[in-house]
This record gives C-alpha cells, sequence and structure tokens, in this order.
C-alpha cells in the first residue's frame, strides 16, 4: 500500500522532478516537501469528492435539530463529520432518495434539509489512512496533486496541463472500475429454468 510520501513522490516524478522527499509533516527542509505539505491535503479531498468512491463511502441516520427548520423545509439535521460530499439522503425505512439541501448555518454549521423524519444520508467522507486507497485511486490522486506541484516547482504551464489532463484520464479509468467493483450479471438461480446464454441464442 502507498504511503502519503510515496504518493507526493510519485506526482513528483510525473513532472519530472527527481527529489525524492522524506517526510511532510513537517516537511523534511526540502522546497519540494513544503510544497507537497502545502497541496496534498487539497488534492486528496478533491480527488475524493470528484466520484462516489466505495471505500469512502459511508452511510448514517442524521441527527435533528431542536426548534423550527428554515422556511420551505419540515426538518434539519447536523451533518456528520467527518463529511466531504452529500451523494443522497434516503427515507430510513425504505432506502427512497428524497428531495434534500445543504446549507451553512450561523449556529449549527453545515445542515441537512429535508422533509423526512427519519433522514439517513449518503455520503463521502475524508479518509486520510492511504492503506485504505485502491490502487487506481493512488494513481488519481497522484496525478492531480502533480498538476497543483508543477507550477510552484517547474514553472512551467504546460507541464500542469498534461498533468491535470492524466489526472481526468485516471480519474475517468479509476471511476469505472471502482463503480463496477461488486457488480455481477444476473443469473436465475431457478435450476429449473435456468438456461446457459448460448442455448437461448439457439432457441
Amino acid at each position: 500500500m502507498a504511503s502519503v510520501i510515496d504518493i507526493c513522490n510519485l506526482a513528483l516524478g510525473h513532472i519530472g522532478d527527481a527529489a525524492e522527499i522524506t517526510a511532510i509533516s513537517p516537511p523534511d527542509g526540502s522546497s519540494q516537501a513544503a510544497q507537497c505539505a502545502k497541496y496534498y491535503p487539497i488534492a486528496r479531498d478533491e480527488c475524493l469528492s470528484d466520484h462516489n468512491w466505495g471505500f469512502a463511502k459511508r452511510r448514517q441516520l442524521l441527527a435533528a435539530i431542536s426548534g423550527d427548520a428554515p422556511s420551505g423545509w419540515e426538518y434539519w439535521f447536523t451533518i456528520p463529520n467527518p463529511y466531504l460530499v452529500a451523494r443522497q439522503v434516503v427515507a430510513e425505512d425504505y432506502d427512497t432518495p428524497i428531495r434534500f439541501e445543504i446549507e451553512g448555518h450561523d449556529t449549527h454549521g453545515t445542515i441537512v434539509l429535508c422533509d423526512t423524519e427519519d433522514a439517513e444520508l449518503w455520503y463521502t467522507t475524508r479518509v486520510t489512512d492511504t492503506t485504505k486507497y485502491p490502487a487506481e485511486f493512488v494513481h488519481a490522486l497522484s496525478w492531480l496533486l502533480a498538476s497543483y506541484l508543477a507550477l510552484p516547482i517547474t514553472r512551467t504551464p504546460a507541464i500542469k496541463k498534461t498533468a491535470y489532463e492524466q489526472y481526468t484520464w485516471t480519474l475517468g479509468k479509476a471511476s469505472s472500475i471502482d463503480a463496477n467493483a461488486g457488480k455481477q450479471g444476473k443469473v436465475d438461480l431457478n435450476q429449473k429454468t435456468f438456461e446457459p446464454s448460448g442455448i437461448k441464442a439457439r432457441n
């Protein structure tokens, strides 16, 4: 499994920098480590937010806030922490998606508004443990981080552009792999009616 330092060194390699940093918290004293320390958390959270990754997916029954909800809504709830992106809210008993909004509130911070009392939020959380990252996520994240590091380190806009293009390509590939994980074709388990596809084609 890749560590934070592995991901940073991979990103540096993407932009043609031969440095091998050893720490970013605190930085090891090199300018490359300082830049990685600055941009790694930003790139990590952005990459996590750009797709509904299975390893970062969470579900939580929301905690209601007392008092009247803001106008136009029946109920309001506190947001889970850590939290990055709300994917959907469902009625807990039926897993039925319902209308909702996310807003900021002066007292309660970020809140969830909806018209269902027992609401469950499906969301992306912030995952900082790199041992949880699939290889395809690591690859995508390294290219996004490279796009952040390119200008401060190389001063070359073309390298930044290339790194971001590589990120969008690897993100698309990684997203497809992640979205298809665990999916299986439908199989008729009734042994009396099941026919192999080749036999069906001949019928």
